[in-house]
């Protein structure tokens, strides 16, 4: 895997064995240095070179402290894992004061290092890493306003399952562009959408086509399931949030009850401006959910502070937990957490049956996943369903015989 990391450590002997043991994990090139100093004039130097950095906290000069708030002000986009041999509570309160910076702090790994830790933080570093190397794979700005302004916006829909009794209880919008190239996934637009401003219209488009194809399917299955709605943070930075999804909801006749606004970790949610808009969303009678949990910013601390209804856990904390202690590890913690908050605890990406069985043993309350359906328009959705219904109730016939 292409990854390139920094290791700051102030004792050469724990660099050296830090980077044979990330190089041993597949890490394509492993940079070292013992000094704050240093790793911050490196990092100045190329900026986007290091998609991760593993910092010592107890280092001369310059400590890993003040290094990460360093890499706060230049705006660092990698990712941070703190190494330390220091009392766990001196860890922890580090994390909690870094978890204010607008840093991917994905998490700490004690000293002596441990192997399974540092596999799993190799994995959440390659699992978001290509975001910041996807420029060749991107639409050009002029094919996303065009696809907007050209009604060329697509609304496919993905349900979710109870892990309760398997029934849909509700399905997720997902927004798709067909330029003349042919379909394109978000993973190629939404950035583009982010960067120039479009991500409002982009929204407004999306919905203007989901709506409607949410109502038909809800009659089409006779009842009304929760519709999630994905929303960029950077759209929390706007005052009239609220006023413009009211006034499409109201256009399209859908109750605000039955909307779930999937609020995406791919930026921090610190400003106080995106938390006054998360406070006035809830207000008005939105539910919100925690998107892609374990791939961004927000940290366990943080989701106590926030008024969330629903946590999404991300594809990399459930893809093959079947046969990882780690991830069995973290995320019966986050269970335990959301149990406590009484927060859902929503599994993304199930696509394989023994991940579902361990999840399922966890705790968490519902799934999604291409184990149970691809991404689909409304009308092949609808198809679904009843194929789904009747896999459902034939299940129950054979547990109760």
């Amino acid at each position: 895997m292409g990854i390139t990391v920094l290791v700051v450590d102030d004792s050469l002997a724990i660099c050296q064995l830090l980077c044979a043991q990330l190089a041993e994990l597949g890490v394509g090139t492993v940079d070292q240095c013992q000094s704050g100093e240093e790793a911050l004039a490196m990092i100045v130097a190329h900026p986007d070179k290091y998609d991760c950095v593993f910092v010592d906290l107890h280092l001369g000069g310059m400590d890993g402290l003040e290094l990460m708030h360093q890499l706060h002000n230049h705006h660092f986009s990698g990712g941070i894992v703190v190494i330390s041999g220091l009392d766990r509570k001196i860890i922890d309160f580090t994390l909690e004061v870094v978890s204010n910076y607008n840093l991917r702090v994905l998490g700490s790994v004690p000293k002596p290092f441990d192997r399974a830790l540092l596999s799993f933080m190799v994995r959440r570093i390659s699992s978001y890493y290509p975001v910041h190397r996807r420029s060749d794979k991107l639409l050009p700005q002029q094919t996303v306003v065009d696809a907007i302004q050209n009604k060329q916006v697509l609304a496919y829909f993905q349900p979710k399952i109870s892990s309760v009794d398997n029934s849909l209880i509700g399905i997720e919008c997902l927004t798709r562009l067909q330029p003349p190239q042919g379909v394109v996934s978000p993973a190629s637009f939404i950035s583009v959408a982010e960067n120039y401003k479009l991500i409002d219209s982009l929204t407004a488009a999306t919905l203007n086509v989901a709506l409607p194809a949410y109502r038909e399917f809800c009659a089409q299955i006779g009842r009304e399931v929760k519709l999630a709605i994905n929303i960029s943070p950077l759209q929390l930075y706007e005052t009239n949030l609220h006023a413009t999804l009211h006034e499409l909801l109201q256009e399209h006749y859908i109750a605000v009850e039955n909307i779930v606004l999937e609020i995406t970790e791919n930026h921090a949610l610190r400003d106080d401006r995106q938390l006054k808009n998360l406070n006035r969303l809830r207000i008005h009678g939105y539910e919100l959910s925690l998107d892609d949990y374990g791939a961004g910013y927000t940290s366990l601390r943080q989701i106590e502070k926030l008024p969330f209804n629903e946590i999404k856990l991300d594809a990399q904390l459930v893809n093959g937990i079947h046969n990882d202690k780690v991830l069995q590890t973290i995320v019966r913690s986050i269970r335990s957490i959301t149990h406590q908050l009484k927060l859902t605890l929503v599994a993304e990406g199930v696509a394989d049956s023994r991940d579902l069985l361990h999840m399922n043993d966890i705790g968490v309350d519902a799934y999604q996943g291409y184990l149970f359906c691809r991404p689909k328009p409304a009308n092949e959705l609808v198809r679904w369903h009843k194929a789904w219904q009747k896999s459902v109730a034939n299940i129950s016939q054979f547990s109760a015989s």
